[in-house]
Formats: C-alpha cells, structure tokens, sequence
C-alpha cells in the first residue's frame, strides 16, 4: 500500500508564485543577523516586456555609496500565457552587477514577463 499518495502534489502555478514571492520577501526584506544592523532592502524600476518575440524585460539597482551588496534577487509580474492557458515566463538572469561609474547592485532579467530586481545593501567602511 502507497502511503505517500497525495501527500507530495505538485503546487498549482499561482500558489507555488505566491510562495516563492514571499521567500523572496522573508530571505531579503528582513535583514538578519547576518546582515547586521543597518542592511537597507531595495528594489529597481520594474522591467517591461520588450516587444521581440522573448518578451525580455530587464531591471536593476544600485547600493548607495558606502554600502556593500550582501544579497539580491528578483521578483515577477505580469507573465504572458500559453496556447494552452498555462502562465509561460522564465527567468534569464540574476546576479551581482557593477556599472560604468564602480556602483554595485543587482540584475535580473526575464523573458514572457515583467521583473523587479531587489538587493541587500550593508555599511561598509571599504566602500567609497
């Protein structure tokens, strides 16, 4: 006899997003400990689907000077649907990035819906 049956069901798409989003809010928008005090949570513009066939939007933030990255991530928004109903988007990257002018922060880009980037920024005294 099978006593696991139904006990493992796949979540269905909008509960595992709700899920996922608020892991995201729990693991970033509360600094920790390990953050120490200080740690700010930020979050970019909020990308736009382009227009190519992918649909790629794209997003990005910075931390302010004398902070450093500790963290980062992303958030989604708007997800384009299927021939066959079901919710389509992939998330292309997420990462540290640093830009032109030496700022550090966080990327993140999706395709078949919009997408937010957040980060942890900390104090640091190394920082400019």
């Amino acid at each position: 006899m099978n006593m696991t049956k139904g006990l493992f069901r796949p979540l269905h798409a909008a509960g595992l997003i709700s899920l996922s989003a608020l892991a995201l809010t729990l693991s970033t928008a509360l600094p920790t400990q390990a953050t120490g005090p200080g740690a700010r949570h930020l979050s970019g513009d909020t990308g736009r689907k382009d227009s190519s066939a992918q649909a790629v939007s794209v997003s990005r933030v910075f931390c302010p000077r004398g902070t450093a990255v500790q963290s980062g991530g992303y958030s989604t928004t708007h997800w384009d649907h299927g021939r066959d109903g079901t919710l389509r988007h992939t998330v292309l990257a997420s990462h540290p990035v640093v830009d032109a002018h030496g700022r550090k922060g966080w990327y993140a880009s999706a395709a078949h819906a919009e997408v937010t980037a957040h980060v942890v920024c900390a104090p640091s005294p190394d920082q400019d």
